[in-house]
């Protein structure tokens, strides 16, 4: 069990480190360039380890092709959300509000999945929205008046928390028959050819067409020669990340690692501090604590759930 927590924890810290990168570079690059080398890389990484535990790509294979696309599809829109919500807000900040993602999962799963959601869980997630809407108010309410790029990262932030819950809740079906490695690639393949195919775009899209600045405003951009290792190393971080979080699930249960799931705000708040010169505000921080609070209730009462099952 303390072997999977400390995969689980590391794996946080891998993409904390991914994030503090993007964050780093989001106002150089256009952010469809970013998934790029975010997914692209994360394939190589994907590969190897598969090459090693000799699954590849025997893993790959795959008679469930649309439920692949979706999962994608909806994992490719929260990294573009997710991206832009960490470039127009403090890591602290952005981090905090994707903790709704593990209470949309509830809300779809319920919806969704038909699973039985008992009153404990709902009432965790509407103990939760509670918190996100405060954290939202920092940002959308009239003290961020001035501050409009806020109010757009919390939206996109608050987004990328809801394409990751269907993202996750596609996961759960396709794992049924699926190798894990399948559906890691097929979503980082998707994003590569979704973002190389709107670079593609930009770099032909006419000046004179309709929002031409908009479009072009995502054209490729080459990389300075001292930004190629940080860039790449972003998509390596991403890749690292995904396998030792899909390596702790093995090794404790899935109730006991989740919990672990917000030792991303420590290092968002250490990185954020480091490197951004930034400090959450005491709104932020305590509609964080609400939503963890909530999230870890919703994995406690589930736990106890499957005891009685």
């Amino acid at each position: 069990m303390l072997q999977g927590i400390a995969l689980k924890v590391a794996s946080t810290l891998f993409f904390s480190g991914m994030v503090a990168l993007v964050k780093a570079y989001s106002g150089a690059y256009p952010v469809i360039e970013i998934v790029f080398f975010r997914s692209f890389f994360a394939i190589l990484v994907l590969i190897l380890w598969l090459w090693t535990r000799g699954e590849f790509p025997r893993a790959l294979r795959t008679n469930w092709f649309f439920g692949h696309l979706l999962r994608s599809l909806a994992g490719t829109a929260s990294l573009l959300l997710s991206f832009t919500a960490w470039g127009l807000l403090p890591l602290a900040d952005a981090t905090a509000i994707t903790y709704a993602g593990p209470l949309f999962i509830v809300a779809f799963a319920g919806l969704m999945l038909k699973e039985t959601v008992g009153p404990a869980r709902w009432g965790a997630v509407a103990l939760g929205s509670c918190g996100v809407l405060l954290m939202l108010w920092e940002h959308l309410g009239a003290s961020s008046a001035g501050s409009p790029h806020g109010a757009i990262g919390a939206v996109c932030a608050l987004g990328s928390a809801v394409c990751v819950a269907i993202a996750m809740i596609q996961t759960r079906r396709l794992v049924q028959t699926e190798h894990m490695g399948a559906v890691i690639f097929y979503f980082q393949s998707t994003g590569s050819a979704f973002a190389a195919s709107c670079l593609l775009i930009a770099w032909l899209w006419p000046g004179s067409g309709p929002v031409a600045d908009f479009v072009h405003a995502q054209a490729w951009i080459t990389p300075k020669l001292a930004d190629w290792g940080p860039l790449i190393g972003a998509g390596l971080l991403g890749g690292l990340g995904q396998i030792l979080m899909t390596a702790s699930y093995k090794k404790a249960d899935a109730s006991i690692i989740a919990c672990f799931d917000y030792t991303s705000m420590i290092w968002a708040l250490i990185l954020g501090a480091l490197f951004f010169g930034e400090s959450p505000s005491g709104t932020v921080l305590i509609g964080a604590a609400i939503v963890a609070g909530a999230g870890i209730l919703v994995i406690l009462s589930e736990r106890k759930w499957r005891r009685l099952a």
